[in-house]
């Protein structure tokens, strides 16, 4: 399959959209829960913010196929999605009223992400996807391979994750590129590993 890899900083805004709407249809996280419209104010946030690195996959007709985003303060990036106030607490509002029990699990998420902190030249991955009818072509490797390299080149020691432990597919990308699970932990309703991956010089 014939595809091309670019940075995220140039990601235009249709394309935002279709990421938005590829996570919301793929990932199992709390972001996911949130809804469409705070998952595309996310990597709005993340494509102005410089020390974000990511990447995206397009094929040759222009169609969006994956992506890989990290940073190395993700806690950040979730700060920032609390402004503007106005349209936060209109979100708020509504996952109250449809999915109360996210609002429980998010309570959750920032009294964990409160206690862990990444060690300092460490990159978090955040979240990498690829579609489902273009899965087993290699996207995935190809993403996070480009994310490796800029990470060693931005002079990272180290890479760092979170995965659901019965996330099979993602572990074992993971686990055949150099992560290891560091340790298991309960986020909310979700349970996770925590990976590293050491990078050479």
């Amino acid at each position: 399959m014939e595809y091309r890899i670019q940075p995220f900083a140039n990601i235009d805004d249709p394309l935002l959209e279709q990421l938005a709407a590829l996570h919301q249809s793929v990932m199992h996280n709390l972001l996911t829960d949130l809804g469409y419209s705070i998952i595309l104010r996310y990597y709005q946030i993340a494509r102005s913010d410089p020390s974000v690195i990511g990447f995206y996959a397009l094929s040759a007709s222009r169609e969006f196929l994956g992506w890989v985003v990290g940073s190395p303060d993700p806690r950040a990036l979730n700060t920032r999605l609390q402004t503007p106030w106005i349209w936060l607490f209109g979100q708020m509002l509504r996952i109250a009223v449809t999915k109360p029990g996210v609002l429980l699990q998010m309570w959750l998420s920032v009294f964990h992400a409160a206690q862990s902190q990444l060690a300092p030249r460490t990159v978090e991955l955040t979240y990498i996807g690829v579609a489902p009818g273009v899965q087993g072509n290699g996207i995935g490797r190809a993403l996070l391979d480009a994310f490796t390299e800029a990470s060693r080149s931005l002079g990272y020691c180290s890479m760092e994750l979170s995965t659901e432990i019965d996330n099979l597919h993602a572990l074992a990308l993971y686990e055949k590129t150099g992560f290891a699970v560091k340790r298991i932990f309960k986020e909310g309703w979700f349970e996770r590993y925590r990976m590293e991956r050491k990078l050479s010089s």
